[in-house]
């Protein structure tokens, strides 16, 4: 309960503590798949995920605490709402600031608070580029395992951030703390840390060259099993036509090594310690 609540905390300088309820009740239920609004899709850029994202968490967010209350025979309109006591916590920082250093200083706020959660938001958009959870034989979607997650085993930047970069572990075991998490062979890989990863999704044409044939290399060329962005499905298509054989779309070339399909079996795990 406690870590909870200094989640909701760490979040109110950025009024995105609805992302609480989010990220635990929505976006770990929904993850690889098209009806999540926190994994991007390939051929997406950044800047059309930001809004989709923004939006969609929010409503997602909303949502998921309505049907709570409601199950329990209470109004949304409740200090028990998760989504309310967390911007009412931002509400209660800015004015405390705003009576400390004058109403100007919630221009800065604002600002701080959009750059904030949009740097949140870059890193969910890196996290789960293009995977795809498949549907069962019941038409469900399969269990989240390591392969629907992209890993980054950089050990500077794991450190400094508490081994997020370790994403694929926290997915398939969200119970499992950072300190623990692992590694795994199944696992698809960034080509770099999060810190560069940053940057390239900001600059859509860098990241197409450098995550889009990764993307495809993981499903063994495969297109029908990615989560692709609708509008982007014709080019991408045509792209992939276009360079038969090549075991990608991309001027780059093939990822070194045989491409990664699904595997029907458990993960590989590797070293705790890479």
């Amino acid at each position: 309960m406690a870590e909870r609540w200094l989640s909701r905390i760490a979040l109110a300088p950025t009024g995105y503590g609805h992302f609480h309820v989010e990220h635990n009740r929505g976006h770990h239920t929904r993850v690889a798949t098209p009806e999540d609004p926190a994994s991007s899709r390939l051929g997406e850029t950044f800047w059309a995920f930001w809004p989709r994202t923004v939006r969609g968490s929010l409503r997602s967010a909303w949502r998921l605490e309505s049907s709570r209350l409601r199950l329990r025979g209470r109004t949304p309109w409740t200090w028990r709402n998760d989504v309310l006591n967390a911007w009412a916590m931002t509400v209660l920082l800015y004015a405390v600031l705003a009576v400390a250093f004058g109403p100007g200083v919630l221009v800065f706020l604002a600002l701080q608070a959009v750059v904030g959660f949009s740097l949140l938001e870059v890193v969910n958009y890196l996290e789960h580029y293009g995977l795809a959870r498949q549907r069962t034989a019941a038409g469900r979607y399969e269990k989240v395992d390591p392969r629907h997650s992209w890993n980054s085993d950089r050990t500077v930047t794991n450190v400094f951030l508490f081994q997020l970069q370790r994403h694929s572990d926290h997915h398939a075991n969200p119970l499992r703390r950072y300190q623990a998490l692992r590694s795994f062979d199944a696992s698809p890989q960034l080509p770099a840390g999060y810190a560069t990863m940053v940057v390239a999704a900001l600059l859509p044409p860098v990241w197409r060259r450098v995550m889009d044939h990764r993307v495809l290399a993981h499903y063994g060329g495969d297109l029908a099993l990615a989560n692709v962005h609708p509008p982007a499905r014709d080019r991408l298509r045509e792209r992939r036509l276009a360079a038969p054989g090549s075991g990608a779309f991309s001027p780059a070339g093939p990822v070194p090594g045989p491409a990664r399909g699904p595997r029907r079996g458990g993960p590989t795990r590797r070293s705790a310690g890479g």
